[in-house]
């Protein structure tokens, strides 16, 4: 099962997230649960980077299977709309794909 956590500052912010582990949908490498986690969480941080002047920090680790992903300042309106794109991307899988997808929210 892959866990997406999503941290949201005090004022509910989205400012960043955590993916961890392998869905289990599929074989590796036709998991297309897997496939769209991943799909989702690199273009997220793909158009923060590149459509927001915000410092951001990312790690990738392939071996333990995670990927976490922290704005450095204070989130803006577009990281937002980015944020809420994935996270609307993510619901829909984990409805979808119970078993195989959780998504939970954490404050930092």
């Amino acid at each position: 099962m892959t866990t997406v956590t999503i941290y949201n500052d005090k004022s509910g912010n989205h400012k960043g997230f955590d993916v961890r582990g392998h869905a289990g949908f599929g074989r590796k490498g036709h998991d297309i649960v897997c496939a769209a986690i991943s799909m989702l969480a690199a273009n997220t941080i793909n158009s923060i980077e590149k459509y927001t002047d915000l410092a951001i920090k990312y790690e990738a680790d392939t071996k333990r299977t995670r990927i976490r992903f922290v704005i450095k300042e204070t989130p803006n309106h577009d990281s937002q709309l980015l944020m809420n794109s994935m996270i609307l991307g993510l619901s829909e899988l984990e409805k979808n794909y119970k078993k195989y997808v959780t998504l939970k929210f954490e404050e930092v």
